[in-house]
């Protein structure tokens, strides 16, 4: 006791570290739990598609087509850059039991196909407007019989126009019109002479 404080009872070093590093988790969970979830993975509408037990990875990769032209004494030179089509790649991972896996495969190969545009989701960016070109599966042994992981390949579609018709009706069930008799006409002299002149 120092200038009237009382002491504290002393822990044993394996209490005081145990009791740290219970604090030390406990405010991790706690800072974890403040801000909820972060989004991961691929939604449409705002709603994830796929529910797998966990993302493991999503890759991004922009490039551009640029474009040059030969000129003299072996040179080339650029005149134009085009930025092309973003791709993506999900990776997702689901183990457990058999239909956990068989279920992450099937809602897999249910949107694989379709033509919806869908947006993969990470905390600090949406990649909007994207397909599914493909998909791999992956297993190895190191990762475990029990567990899947899917690479999904999706790829940016750019949607320019949408053509719109309305009150459209076939050529053919329109009704005949009559607008009146129509009278022969003769020819200017001029052109009958042509005419002749190229039949001749």
């Amino acid at each position: 006791m120092a200038f009237g404080i009382p002491g504290l009872p002393s822990l044993s070093p394996e209490v005081s570290v145990l009791t740290s590093v219970a604090l030390l988790a406990a405010d991790v969970i706690g800072f974890l739990t403040g801000f909820g979830a972060s989004p991961w993975g691929i939604y449409q509408n705002g709603e994830p598609v796929l529910l797998p037990d966990s993302v493991i990875s999503i890759g991004y990769k922009q490039s551009w087509a640029i474009a040059d032209y030969q000129i003299e004494e072996g040179g080339f030179e650029t005149y134009d850059k085009v930025d092309t089509p973003f791709d993506t790649r999900v990776r997702l991972a689901s183990g457990g039991s058999q239909a956990n896996r068989q279920a992450l495969l099937d809602a897999v190969r249910a949107i694989a196909g379709n033509l919806e545009l869908y947006d993969v989701v990470t905390p600090e960016q949406v990649y909007s407007s994207v397909n599914i070109q493909g998909y791999e599966l992956v297993r190895a042994s190191n990762n475990g019989v029990g567990l899947i992981q899917i690479d999904i390949h999706l790829v940016e579609v750019r949607v320019t126009a949408t053509a719109q018709f309305q009150n459209t009706k076939s050529p053919t069930s329109q009704s005949q019109v009559n607008d009146g008799t129509v009278q022969p006409q003769s020819l200017p002299a001029g052109q009958v002479t042509d005419i002749n002149t190229g039949l001749n």
